[in-house]
């Protein structure tokens, strides 16, 4: 009896140590770094991220309520040798958040995971929050922005971040901006290079099937074969695709097209650009010096001159959704801030100014329902230039398609503020 208890005894301590050695593998080393400068409810601009290896861009945003005239994003993320490592920065200059509420010369924030730590640093330099100078700031701060508002500084992984808690500026409460976000995240395992070992994989074993289904299946079969299929195989559904949801409002008659005359819609939403990150619009090129209309009634606001898209305005519509164009050879003469125009109206002239001095003259043209962040204008290009039935402004039916002397050919119109 007692031989019989050691005996089962020693065959526990074996069974033990097998399930010991068959411990799982350790797991493989992870990195991930991403980057952005700016997120938000205005939109997003230079967004990076990366798992293995480095990525960069330099970047820059201009639309209403966000403005950044330079900045430098960069990802970097390693698993080499089983060690986990990321690191992640972004840098801005001249940032200016909704209309001036929040303004700074230039901040700078970066991550670091390794090891199984995480870390991060960075400074705010020339800070302004609604009006009062605040200067440089290197440590976690929060500050009101008078009594509409809220701003994080240096806290975490975000540089600047504003917050709305009223309406101000015609920006509705809950708008939030953030500038310079930066993640990083790291840990070591085994090293993804490194050959595993195989393992055998057992093979399976047929399950023999009930003769009901057996039956079923063979009749499936000579059906299939007299229809003239292949035995045994069904073919895939096609599937179904839906068709794009066009805004209503969007796609009415009273709009039209933002070119005047023989035009070419090109440069595909959502494309990556080595200066200001995902295209948030499309290019329609035309003849130098094509007149370009205003697509609906409105309001121009931000009509100036600036580095990336050269001479630029926006036009707000009645709904409030509004409509961007990128770099015009000129304005016309009713292109000034506060105008209100009408749908056909000519705002300035085709061309190739700002970044886009190497291309062929165009148009860049977003549109941002509600004044939020752009959507593709495809479709609703495709629209207007099919269906819409908008008569020519006051300028076309005078000067029709003339470009040699048109008025306000050399108007241009510069952000003295900005120094840009």
């Amino acid at each position: 009896m007692l031989i019989r208890a050691l005996t089962a005894f020693a065959a526990v301590l074996v069974l033990a140590g097998l399930l010991t050695d068959a411990s799982p593998a350790e797991a493989p080393a992870r990195a991930l770094a991403t980057a952005t400068l700016v997120d938000g409810s205005l939109g997003e601009y230079g967004a990076l991220r990366s798992s293995d290896g480095r990525r960069s861009a330099s970047v820059s945003a201009d639309r209403r309520g966000v403005s950044v005239s330079s900045g430098e994003v960069v990802v970097r993320a390693t698993r080499a040798g089983g060690q986990g490592r990321a690191q992640s920065s972004v840098s801005a200059r001249s940032v200016d958040l909704l209309d001036g509420l929040v303004t700074a010369y230039g901040l700078r924030r970066s991550g670091l995971a390794h090891d199984g730590t995480r870390s991060h640093e960075g400074i705010v330099q020339g800070l302004t929050v609604d009006g009062r100078m605040i200067g440089d700031v290197r440590e976690e701060t929060f500050y009101d922005v008078g009594d509409v508002g809220t701003l994080a500084v240096n806290r975490g992984a975000t540089a600047l971040k504003v917050t709305l808690t009223r309406p101000a500026r015609g920006f509705p409460a809950g708008t939030t901006v953030t500038v310079g976000r930066v993640t990083a995240e790291a840990t070591d395992g085994a090293d993804p290079g490194a050959t595993p070992t195989p393992t055998a994989t057992p093979t399976p074993t047929a399950t023999p099937k009930p003769e009901k289904e057996k039956k079923a299946a063979d009749k499936a079969k000579d059906e299939k074969k007299a229809r003239g299929g292949k035995a045994g195989k069904t073919p895939p559904k096609a599937k179904r695709r839906k068709a794009p949801e066009v805004a209503e409002r969007l796609t009415a008659k009273r709009f039209a097209f933002p070119v005047y005359g023989k035009s070419t819609i090109g440069g595909p939403f959502g494309a990556f650009r080595a200066i200001t990150g995902a295209h948030q619009g499309n290019d329609v090129f035309a003849p130098f010096g094509a007149p370009v209309l205003a697509v609906t009634d409105g309001e121009l606001f931000n009509v100036g001159t600036k580095i990336v898209p050269g001479n630029r305005l926006w036009l707000r519509s009645e709904a409030g959704d509004e409509f961007f164009y990128a770099h015009l050879s000129a304005f016309s003469p009713i292109a000034v801030n506060g105008r209100r125009v009408k749908s056909g109206d000519v705002l300035g002239f085709t061309g190739n100014t700002g970044d886009a001095e190497p291309t062929p003259p165009h148009v860049h043209f977003e549109i941002h329902p509600g004044g939020g962040p752009a959507i593709d204008p495809r479709p609703f290009l495709v629209a207007w230039r099919d269906g819409s039935d908008v008569p020519p402004g006051a300028w076309l039916s005078r000067y029709g398609s003339d470009t040699e002397e048109r008025p306000g050919a050399l108007v241009e119109v510069r952000d003295f503020i900005s120094g840009e």
